[in-house]
């Protein structure tokens, strides 16, 4: 099963930190704990909404992690891998479709949850 990462906020990690980055997490708190297991080749699904509710859904194979400053200069855990492909659905769809179902709440909506691994 992939790791899940959910970017609700829309953050833009590529611009951020550069080509292959596709997910931050910070360095302290409950984010320490997350996604601290992943192997080289390990998929990563990215889920990202618009605001025309629409999710995009991107595969990576994880190739490393680094320490990064952030826009505001917070050292963070940058995810990075190679793009496999990503797919772009309505949220009311996305919420009744495997595996990305396990995003969203039973009311469709976005869990607030950073990390999801099962």
């Amino acid at each position: 099963m992939p790791v899940f990462f959910n970017n609700y906020r829309g953050r833009k990690h590529s611009e951020l930190y550069g080509d292959e980055a596709f997910y931050d997490l910070n360095l302290t708190g409950r984010h320490a704990t997350m996604a601290t297991n992943l192997r080289k080749r390990d998929k990563c699904v990215v889920a990202t909404a618009d605001s025309s509710n629409v999710v995009e859904f991107s595969w990576f194979a994880f190739s490393h992690e680094l320490v990064l400053p952030d826009e505001r200069g917070i050292d963070c855990r940058v995810f990075f891998g190679e793009l496999l492909r990503s797919e772009k659905l309505p949220k009311t769809e996305a919420s009744e479709t495997e595996p990305y179902s396990i995003f969203f709440n039973v009311n469709g909506h976005f869990k607030r949850q950073s990390v999801i691994s099962t």
